[in-house]
């Protein structure tokens, strides 16, 4: 697979001897935890190639030289920025920090898994009714992939797909094979993100749509119900 390399070779990234004043380090922790805030508000509103340096120093209210002192450059900074809200994410999903075991619900019936996986996501896209800060990032990423993409896949992203792909095979019936199995969960992470992707069509095609906590409940009971009629009837022959 060819990967999109990060170009280094750019004026947004601002030479080490201009400003190089360091924070005092008992302000480090504080100057560290603002450029990351910054980092990702930025690298979800205007992606990664679009953001410089100086705007995120200029938004954190530190110096030039911070980035390069607390992170070692650009890059670096986006893979701890995706990391940052990524644990923000997790840590503000109440059906995430409920998951005790971090095992997807593995004691509960498979089709209560399917509804929790389901909102759990949505969780993740939606927050106070909006998109949230993560949901954007990843849009951005996924729009035009650096090498941040294969590191979050690695890290994250292809356990989770490997647990939604287990709760489909297990409703689906006996001898379902894996490959069949996968392609039905896309399709249900593909409902999950349609609600996100295709916003700008749902607030003027069916503008009353919220996505408050109530409305994300009834997503997820749709997509899960809907998603189980398929499911339960593969392997029957298709009407044409």
């Amino acid at each position: 697979m060819k990967k999109t390399m990060i170009d280094t070779h750019r004026p947004d990234i601002e030479p080490k001897s201009q400003e190089s004043a360091l924070p005092p380090e008992d302000e480090a922790g504080t100057t560290r935890l603002r450029l990351l805030d910054a980092a990702v508000e930025l690298f979800a509103e205007q992606g990664y190639r679009r953001t410089t340096v100086r705007e995120i120093v200029d938004a954190a209210g530190a110096n030039i030289a911070a980035v390069n002192y607390h992170f070692g450059g650009k890059e670096k900074l986006y893979h701890e920025a995706m990391d940052h809200a990524r644990r923000r994410s997790n840590e503000s999903n109440e059906l995430v920090r409920a998951d005790h075991g971090r095992d997807f619900n593995a004691g509960q019936p498979p089709e209560r898994r399917l509804y929790l996986f389901v909102r759990t996501m949505l969780g993740h896209i939606f927050r106070d009714g909006r998109p949230t800060l993560m949901t954007k990032l990843m849009q951005q990423e996924l729009m035009q992939p650096t090498p941040a993409l294969d590191r979050l896949v690695e890290q994250s992203v292809a356990r989770v797909h490997g647990a939604l792909v287990d709760i489909v095979q297990s409703l689906m019936p006996a001898g379902t094979d894996r490959s069949q199995a996968r392609r039905a969960a896309m399709s249900v992470m593909g409902q999950v993100h349609s609600y996100h992707l295709l916003l700008p069509l749902i607030e003027r095609l069916n503008p009353e749509q919220g996505f408050e906590a109530q409305d994300l409940d009834a997503i997820a009971e749709h997509i899960t119900r809907f998603s189980l009629a398929a499911l339960r009837s593969t392997g029957e022959r298709p009407p044409c």
